[in-house]
């Protein structure tokens, strides 16, 4: 947890007269915002001062704080008191949060400001409006009303982009869908606010809040409510990471064995100016995945949102959109029996693929280095009931065409990383310079017109770029 407290540690004593009562906006619920009234409430317990809530938009209870028919904010942006002057700081940070915009890859690629045709965000946010017009945002913006609007407007595409603080976005949900991207702008520190009628209160609040902090129940109670609050790395100048190593299942084009590859040229770009030595490994994938679970190697080149090992985080950019995922089996009975889930002979694949997600539940699997291993036990019909794999990995040997079945259209692959505080670093760093090469261009130099169009980058490209690599009707 991101606190900045002072180290003021004295005892509270409570004010000579408390209020009955402090009433403040009711906050949308979320790990983030109950641990604040966790925190809050705890704080003003030891005042003598119960904290009520009642309902009303983000917007209004900025002019009913400053206007004292409430008691301040529970948790707003630094500066506030500037615009509205009968709210008083209470200087501790209460949590970090970070503006995100969030979009379909598949619609605008790295999906920067200028990739986005509209957007939303809720009306009242500050933050959001100082964003826009530092950009110089010209294109139509929509203000929703409360967070549920707001994901209304962008599940119905109403809009191309929102804009929410991070913590919001995963209380959504929007985290968890694959396709959506998730692009950081300025992060910064939340406060509580009061009313210049309760500031006596504050030397006290801030007593309380700081010896809470030394003590270690803020940290507390963020566990205790499944809150996060740490900010993304700021880099003021490259970082220096020394040696890293990356590995990969092998594809041809891609990762080649002699360290040559679309995929492998760029972690060169990304990673090689700033490290001492970069060690490049293409391996059977099953190996590469195990590398990296067992921290032998930084960087894992390929996988889904959701399938890295345990110990490990994944890119928010993708570096490319894999082909649609395909069940193979010999006979339409067999079929049936896979998509109800009681098929006898196992389910093969490559190993390393979680591709169990993508299938009903009861079945069993066989892993094997290859895929046409697997399509070989899958035409003796009698070892192995199904195959999964890539159309384009079908075997030249056919007989007869296999039944098929549509498992998931084109995914994101991303990088992987060790979630370590130097692989989170990494991570940064690779979704930074991602997207620089993308908007540059740069990724051009290396991915074909197909390439630029199947991983979705060719959305946001520079113009000029664009229309020398546009694939051809």
């Amino acid at each position: 947890m991101l606190t900045l407290a002072a180290t003021q540690s004295a005892r509270a004593q409570p004010p000579l007269v408390a209020p009955e009562e402090l009433v403040f906006r009711a906050p949308e619920p979320s790990p983030l915002t109950n641990y604040v009234l966790a925190v809050l409430e705890e704080a003003y317990a030891e005042l003598g001062i119960p904290l009520k809530y009642v309902e009303m938009p983000r917007s209004r209870s900025l002019v009913e704080a400053n206007n004292g028919r409430i008691a301040g904010e529970l948790g707003r942006l630094h500066g506030l008191e500037e615009k509205y002057t009968n709210l008083r700081r209470v200087e501790f940070p209460l949590f970090a949060f970070q503006l995100v915009l969030i979009a379909d890859r598949r619609e605008c690629g790295v999906c920067s400001l200028d990739d986005i045709e509209n957007l939303a965000y809720i009306r009242g946010m500050q933050g959001i409006e100082n964003l826009l017009k530092k950009h110089d945002y010209q294109r139509p913006t929509v203000q929703a009303v409360d967070l549920e609007q707001l994901y209304l407007l962008f599940e119905n595409k109403r809009v191309k982009a929102i804009i929410l603080n991070n913590f919001e976005a995963q209380q959504l949900g929007l985290t968890e869908n694959r396709h959506l991207i998730e692009v950081p702008f300025n992060s910064d520190i939340a406060y509580h606010y009061l009313h210049k009628n309760y500031a006596d209160l504050i030397p006290q609040l801030e007593a309380i809040l700081n010896r809470m902090h030394e003590e270690g129940r803020t940290v507390e109670l963020m566990r205790e409510h499944d809150a996060s609050s740490l900010p993304g790395p700021h880099f003021k100048a490259p970082p220096e990471f020394g040696e890293v190593s990356a590995t990969a299942g092998y594809w041809r084009r891609y990762t080649n064995l002699n360290g040559s590859g679309a995929y492998w040229e760029i972690i060169k770009r990304i990673f090689g100016p700033v490290s001492d030595e970069l060690e490049l490994n293409a391996n059977t994938y099953q190996r590469a995945i195990l590398g990296l679970s067992e921290q032998r190697f930084d960087i894992l080149v390929g996988s889904y949102a959701g399938h890295q090992p345990s110990n490990a985080i994944v890119s928010e950019v993708h570096f490319d959109y894999d082909r649609p995922l395909y069940a193979f089996t010999l006979d339409d009975e067999a079929m049936e029996r896979l998509k109800a889930g009681i098929l006898k002979r196992p389910v093969c694949h490559v190993a390393g693929y979680g591709y169990h997600e993508f299938l009903p539940k009861g079945l069993s699997y066989y892993h094997a280095n290859n895929s046409l291993d697997c399509f070989a036990m899958l035409d003796k019909g009698t070892r192995i009931g199904a195959v999964v794999n890539y159309r384009e990995n079908m075997p030249d040997w056919m007989d007869y065409p296999y039944k098929q079945l549509p498992l998931h259209g084109s995914l994101p692959i991303h990088m992987a990383f060790q979630d370590t505080p130097r692989g989170r670093d990494m991570k940064a760093w690779f979704d930074l310079r991602m997207r620089k090469m993308v908007a540059s261009g740069e990724i051009a130099e290396i991915y074909n017109a197909v390439e630029l169009e199947r991983s979705k980058f060719l959305f946001s490209l520079p113009p000029e770029v664009r229309a020398e690599v546009q694939p051809d009707p």
